[in-house]
């Protein structure tokens, strides 16, 4: 975890971090827009801001060359009044924030998990909690990627830990991450989830077994887990 405090620390005593999230132009409606951010669920503003803002992202890097005046040109003729100066606003904030998380992405020492910690750091310094609201919605899918990671995170950084304590700290987790939501989120699970699982907590056992024995105790440590897992 040390790769990712040193990370986070830089990107926290960084004063550029949250400065680059507006420019000349749109520093007055981003401050505006940190305590009214709901009129982005106005008439007249995209329903899906967050496809809105990778298509435009595209425009501005294959049809306009990287040009961001054409790109503030662009908003300011499709979308009079107040609505283009915003969603320019959210639009240079949103490109900050691509920046930013493809710097965690290049980092090589940072596990999955560790990664996704970063991620939903610079999400929250960037974008107020409504916006992240649209621009991230929550999904089903969400919590079990979020926990595999952090038992691949914890495997890879206690190796020799019993099987026992990775299913305890595993269960710990899961309780933390799906809440009341786990009944919805269980429709959501991939196939592969608890063959995943199973293969991280029982890792040192099925090394020393046949491919034979092994097909049969993961079988039964799949459907042991599946009993934890859901009361």
């Amino acid at each position: 975890m040390g790769g990712l405090v040193y990370f986070l620390f830089q990107k926290k005593t960084n004063p550029d971090h949250k400065e680059s999230s507006y420019d000349s132009r749109s520093e007055v409606y981003w401050q505006r827009l940190q305590n009214r951010p709901e009129v982005l669920l106005g008439p007249g503003y995209p329903s899906d801001l967050r496809d809105f803002l990778e298509t435009l992202r595209g425009k501005e890097s294959y049809l306009w060359k990287g040009d961001r005046d054409q790109t503030y040109a662009y908003l300011l003729e499709t979308y009079p009044d107040e609505r283009g100066h915003v969603l320019y606003a959210v639009y240079i904030a949103f490109m900050n924030w691509k920046e930013k998380t493809g710097e965690v992405e290049k980092e090589e020492g940072l596990s999955s998990y560790e990664k996704l910690t970063a991620v939903n750091r610079i999400s929250e310094e960037i974008f107020p909690l409504a916006l992240r609201t649209l621009l991230f919605p929550k999904h089903p899918t969400t919590p079990p990627v979020w926990l595999l990671s952090y038992l691949e995170d914890y495997v890879q950084k206690n190796p020799y830990s019993y099987a026992r304590e990775r299913k305890r700290i595993f269960l710990k987790k899961k309780a933390e991450l799906y809440q009341k939501e786990k009944w919805e989120i269980q429709a959501w699970e991939s196939p592969m989830f608890f063959r995943q699982v199973v293969d991280l907590l029982y890792a040192r056992e099925l090394l020393e077994m046949s491919e034979e024995e092994r097909t049969s105790y993961r079988s039964a440590k799949v459907e042991e887990l599946k009993v934890d897992f859901w009361n």
